[in-house]
């Protein structure tokens, strides 16, 4: 349960290791000295969290954290960075939300759901009960970040970003998502990526969440499923491990042509119906992982592939690491 404002508030995570918990995270209260009045620095996670990964670039930190099925997870932050807040899966009952001056309620439209706060702006978050377990990653982005490119067409002064609960843009999901990626199985050069990635996301963000944005639009949903034929596509998708459903299946059972599904799938969530399942089947045997008692052999077949010789080439290929090697480093 988050405490008051006043109560102790997070150092940063640059220390933990995989699989810290978020109460061995020792916390302290700063006042900003920047702003005309004190104002506290607030940085705070539920208790619950798992803190899988931090990583930390010039002007940026992530923490990417691990929610269990059934918690209602609350955060909290008022901080000096901007703030971009990813949940992977598990978020499709919604969370409440916060500025300090109003409470609503967002529910995603998609799998998954970025959040977008302005440094110095208040946000609180509070899930609705997860169905499944879910990933959150959580970006701090230091203002600073741009300020050593000369070339750029605007000036960076005159940008002024603005909240965004429910971000529908998919280039910006699919950066989110490709940093995740990385933090869970780092590749070669892989400060070097994140640095362009981070790059790549700022400019992302000030098209679609400042004053230089253009006319409202939704990348992320345009042309996409209703919600309706979305949220029942995935419980189909995600309903039968061992046994996938096929696209002609999940189609009927929506009233949609298999060409109409597959196309409206993918500008909803950036993935094809295929790789989705795919993803949420690797999702599901990472979790099985922590169990060492199950053999990979009995998490692939548990998990729907048809042997764990095609388990290690899929799980190789998503995520650039094998079984066995990503069971080692946990």
């Amino acid at each position: 349960m988050l405490e008051n404002q006043s109560a102790r508030l997070p150092q940063p995570l640059a220390v933990a290791g995989r699989h810290a918990r978020t109460a061995d995270i020792q916390f302290a209260a700063k006042e900003s000295t920047q702003l005309r009045s004190a104002v506290l620095e607030i940085y705070r996670v539920d208790q619950s969290a798992e803190v899988v990964r931090t990583f930390e670039v010039a002007n940026a930190r992530f923490d990417l954290l691990k929610f269990v099925k059934h918690s209602s997870p609350e955060l909290e932050f008022l901080t000096s960075s901007h703030l971009v807040i990813f949940w992977n899966g598990g978020i499709s009952k919604g969370c409440e939300w916060s500025d300090g001056d109003q409470t609503r309620i967002f529910k995603p439209s998609a799998p998954y759901a970025a959040i977008f706060n302005p440094a110095q702006n208040y946000l609180r978050l509070r899930a609705h009960q997860l169905k499944h377990h879910c990933y959150v990653l959580i970006l701090k982005i230091r203002p600073c970040l741009m300020s050593w490119r000369g070339d750029l067409e605007i000036d960076l002064a005159a940008v002024q970003f603005q909240p965004k609960i429910g971000l529908n843009d998919g280039a910006v999901c699919q950066t989110l998502l490709a940093m995740q990626q990385e933090l869970e199985a780092p590749g070669i050069n892989g400060a070097f990526y994140v640095d362009i990635l981070l790059f790549l996301l700022l400019i992302q963000l000030m098209r679609c969440a400042s004053n230089l944005a253009g006319p409202s639009k939704t990348s992320y949903a345009k042309g996409g499923l209703p919600r309706w034929r979305l949220k029942r596509a995935i419980e189909l998708l995600e309903g039968n491990l061992p046994k996938m459903p096929t696209v002609g299946d999940v189609a009927q059972q929506i009233g949609l042509h298999p060409t109409s599904f597959c196309r409206g799938f993918k500008q909803s969530t950036g993935l094809s119906p295929h790789r989705y399942i795919l993803e949420h089947r690797l999702n599901r045997a990472k979790e099985m992982m922590n169990n060492q008692r199950l053999s990979l052999t009995e998490i692939a077949l548990d998990c729907g592939f048809s042997c764990s010789s095609q388990f290690s080439v899929v799980f190789r290929r998503i995520t650039g690491v094998s079984p066995r090697d990503y069971r080692r480093s946990l």
